[in-house]
């Protein structure tokens, strides 16, 4: 996130924000998980903060050993390759103050702390998936035609599955 400062029309990081807002005296009144939360913005770039929808602090279940920092992501994909780079976040996160004993990284909304709500009458009915055009389906069979047997079919099958669902949305 930016904000243009109309002064010096320059763009300011929104953790930079924070920071001059609040200052050293106002991080001292905050939780670990909202410190851990601040550290994990502060210490990544615009994609982790952009694809970030929570970050907080799970026990580790073993007595004397630090939290483990859990953040969710708003992408599967994402969140798989920074769990492969875990090691680079865990060493961010600790320059940033924050010990933490591992980092996991998960995908969707962070978990509610509240009851859930009472489900309305408006609901979604799921709609069937519609079918892929000819030119479509060649398209996916030249992109996968060059992978193992096992592979392709994987691969086919979520491509298609995505293409699918990109196009009832698009309806």
């Amino acid at each position: 996130m930016a904000v243009v400062d109309g002064a010096n029309r320059g763009v300011a990081r929104a953790g930079d924000l924070v920071g001059a807002l609040f200052g050293a005296a106002g991080t001292s009144k905050l939780s670990d998980a909202q410190r851990a939360a601040r550290a994990w913005f502060q210490a990544n770039g615009d994609r982790e903060r952009a694809h970030t929808t929570g970050v907080w602090l799970r026990k580790s279940g073993r007595a004397g050993v630090d939290p483990i920092m859990v953040v969710r992501l708003d992408s599967g994909l994402l969140a798989q390759e920074l769990g492969t780079n875990k090691d680079l976040y865990l060493a961010r996160i600790a320059r940033a103050g924050i010990a933490v004993s591992d980092i996991r990284f998960d995908v969707g909304r962070p978990p509610s702390t509240s009851r859930p709500k009472a489900p309305t009458t408006a609901t979604r009915v799921p709609s069937k998936p519609r079918e892929l055009s000819a030119l479509e389906l060649e398209r996916v069979r030249e992109l996968t035609s060059e992978l193992p047997d096992g592979l392709r079919q994987s691969v086919s099958r979520a491509m298609c599955a995505t293409l699918a669902r990109r196009k009832l949305e698009d309806t």
